[in-house]
């Protein structure tokens, strides 16, 4: 044991030694003074240089982040002696604590060229997103930083940037079809220096430009920087799986672009301001922000399906695709038999990995799709699933997940259960990861599986996300949708058969023709019960979400707003910060261009009929998935017993202390007198509206610690 030294105010840093070839690894914690953050990282990169290595120095309190990876026992043992009798300055070491072992991009162009230190913190945040590597670029104007998440191709040749004659090029995410399109290329007289999937796409990129995305198919963003025509492309996958924020705020005309936020704010540290709108609708109506924008002001989105183009300071956002109406047979039973084979393709080409791979398993229809079907296509090696449960709560699915892995014969079943104490003891940690606030505690239920996925050692997972928007299987509002888009005989056909319920037709027959004080009505009826007057006013004054594909559908006009708008890219984001939180990569097979145009081409009837949703879903695995689980109407995921979580006296006193305090009362965001009441009473009346509040609160606190608002909101919303 090693205290610290004397003198000075001091904050705990953690610099972490993994092994990428061994189970073992070590974590030196020091206190040091407040000024030793970057002596550290530099004396860091001086002692343990070398082509495979990347550091990661975790500080407490900071949104500094890095992380030291050594290859071979006999380094770590040397670096870890020569940091403990040689100090590096304003340090003091306390103690060691051994631990396992456990892709992110980001750029700055415009001007001058970017200092490798700026570049440098940059890379540090996005440590978890890629601790197998990482490079970087600087040049005309430009600099380019690389965090590597090693997945195909394990060789250090595959590191990135990657060089083809002017283009740079920096990707996060997988090019699954890129055996295919190499060969192509091949036969185009391109010569390959990797196995990775990487090179092949910046070498689409130099045979077709833009009209590569087209021949892609995979999870991506992506930049490519022309070092002689000084222009940039950033590129995001077709549903927007992987993220890519950008700003471009500011007098130096510079852009800057990363996977994370916490990068951005490297740069440009004045962007941790909240975007008040969107607070103010998250908080009153469960919305998340615009598609192009987050909850920082000053911080954009590239959204799925979407290109940045900037030149000398000028930006230029577009869609490079939408979903086209495809042929489809006209009969159901040849339509499943076509959605089988989509799928199953879809889920061979997502099960190439040089790491292992297994699946996340709630026990619906979604999950357990994949988990069979990859348990046709994988071969006889052993097969990990993981699920969420929760003994007792009545809509825990774990027999039902347990049902699916065992006719799938998952060798590995991994049952994770979370209680209320550990999301509470992981709170921190998980605001920290999601970098912004999020609607539910279902996302702690995602995080955990994630972690024991990375405690069994599995790197990739592959998760049913995207059935639901694709083949209308939310309950509610699609079926209302559905019965509109039905031809007048087959609605009233329908309607006798009891395939529609009263709210259904209620819904289909007065949506969007309500008079607007009615609608009013309805929407007040509908805000939380812990936000202000004002904010309640102004949230319902910011219009709704845009629509920037249209269908003469109303059920498809309705799938595409879920899939490109509301549900989908939030349920993305969430599963993206709990994946790289514990440094792995989720693979949604429902999300292949060729699924989603099927999905979104066959009859309605073919989705929804007689109560039954993803009736052609169901019909294609019918035989290949349990029929309990094709027969379960109740739509769950890995939910878990939030309600009963927060009436839980840790849970109460939190809120109450969070909530009520001087910092949040001075925001003007929450009805003191209605959570001080439900706290007294020791329940909620909207559990979901209550942890909004309070996860808006731990991020202001995390990220944005000194935002309070100047100006009354009344004045601001539209009368």
């Amino acid at each position: 044991m090693f205290e610290p030294r004397s003198g000075g105010s001091s904050r705990t840093t953690q610099l972490r030694v993994s092994l990428p070839t061994s189970s073992s690894a070590s974590t030196v914690s020091i206190a040091r003074h407040d000024d030793g953050e970057l002596s550290l990282f530099r004396w860091a990169r001086a002692t343990l240089h070398g082509p495979t290595t990347c550091t990661k120095i975790i500080t407490t309190g900071s949104t500094v982040e890095d992380r030291l990876a050594v290859i071979g026992d006999s380094r770590l043992r040397s670096a870890r002696t020569q940091l403990l009798a040689s100090p590096p300055s304003g340090t003091a070491f306390r103690h060691f604590v051994t631990l396992d072992r456990m892709c992110g991009i980001g750029g700055i162009v415009g001007g001058q060229d970017p200092s490798r230190e700026l570049l440098e913190r940059m890379a540090v945040t996005m440590a978890h997103r890629g601790p197998d590597g990482e490079g970087f670029y600087i040049g005309a104007g430009a600099g380019l930083a690389f965090r590597r998440l090693a997945i195909i191709d394990l060789h250090e040749r595959s590191n990135q940037p990657l060089t083809l004659g002017p283009w740079r090029l920096v990707m996060n995410g997988e090019i699954y079809n890129y055996v295919e399109l190499r060969d192509e290329l091949r036969g185009r007289g391109h010569a390959f220096a990797t196995e990775g999937d990487a090179e092949v796409l910046l070498h689409a990129w130099d045979e077709w430009g833009e009209g590569a995305l087209d021949r892609v198919n995979g999870m991506f963003a992506f930049a490519v920087w022309h070092e002689q025509e000084r222009t940039l492309v950033l590129a995001s996958d077709p549903f927007g799986e992987k993220p890519l924020y950008w700003s471009d705020e500011g007098d130096d005309g510079r852009l800057v672009f990363a996977s994370d936020i916490p990068a951005l704010l490297q740069v440009r540290p004045e962007l941790a301001t909240p975007r008040h709108e969107a607070i103010e609708v998250f908080l009153a109506l469960g919305r998340m922000p615009p598609i192009d924008e987050s909850f920082f002001a000053g911080i954009r989105r590239l959204p799925g399906a979407h290109l940045l183009r900037w030149r000398d300071g000028r930006v230029e956002v577009s869609r490079y695709w939408a979903p086209q109406q495809v042929d489809v047979p006209l009969r159901f039973e040849d339509a499943a038999a076509e959605l089988r084979e989509l799928l199953r393709d879809s889920i061979r080409l997502r099960l190439r990995s040089d790491v292992p791979i297994g699946t996340s398993l709630s026990g619906g229809v979604d999950s357990g799709t994949v988990v069979a079907l990859c348990a046709e296509l994988a071969g006889d090696h052993t097969r990990h699933a993981f699920t969420a449960s929760f003994p007792g709560f009545v809509r825990d699915e774990t027999q039902f997940a347990v049902a699916v892995a065992t006719a799938a014969g998952v060798v590995q079943h991994h049952v994770i259960e979370p209680t209320a104490a550990d999301v509470f003891d992981d709170l921190d940690a998980v605001v920290r990861d999601q970098q912004e606030p999020f609607g539910s505690l279902s996302i702690y239920a995602q995080w955990r599986v994630m972690r024991a996925a990375r405690e069994a050692g599995i790197v990739v997972l592959l998760d049913g996300q995207g059935a639901d928007e694709l083949f209308a299987g939310y309950p509610g509002t699609n079926a209302g949708f559905a019965l509109r888009s039905l031809p007048p005989a087959t609605a009233i056909r329908e309607v006798t058969k009891g395939g529609f319920g009263a709210y259904d037709i209620a819904f289909a027959a007065l949506t969007g023709r309500l008079p607007r004080t009615v609608v009013r009505r309805l929407q007040l009826r509908e805000t939380s019960p812990y936000v202000t007057d004002e904010v309640r006013v102004a949230a319902l004054a910011h219009p709704a979400p845009a629509r920037d594909m249209d269908a003469r559908d109303p059920l498809v006009r309705e799938l595409l707003l879920q899939t490109f708008h509301t549900s989908l890219p939030a349920l993305l984001r969430y599963a993206d910060r709990d994946s790289m939180a514990h440094s792995r990569e989720v693979r949604l097979p429902f999300l292949d261009r060729r699924v989603a145009e099927f999905a979104l081409s066959v009859p309605t009837t073919f989705i929804y009929s007689q109560g039954v949703t993803k009736r052609v879903l169901r019909a294609a695995v019918r035989g290949i998935v349990p029929d309990t689980i094709l027969d379960r109407r109740e739509k769950v995921g890995f939910e878990p017993p939030q309600a009963a979580w927060l009436a839980g006296r840790d849970w109460l006193s939190l809120a109450g202390e969070m909530l009520l305090d001087d910092t949040a009362r001075s925001r003007g965001l929450y009805d003191e007198t209605a959570i001080d009441h439900d706290v007294r009473v020791g329940s909620w009346r909207d559990h979901h509206a209550i942890w909004r509040a309070m996860s808006v609160e731990l991020w202001l606190r995390a990220f944005a610690p000194r935002a309070v608002r100047t100006e009354p909101l009344a004045a601001q919303a539209p009368t």
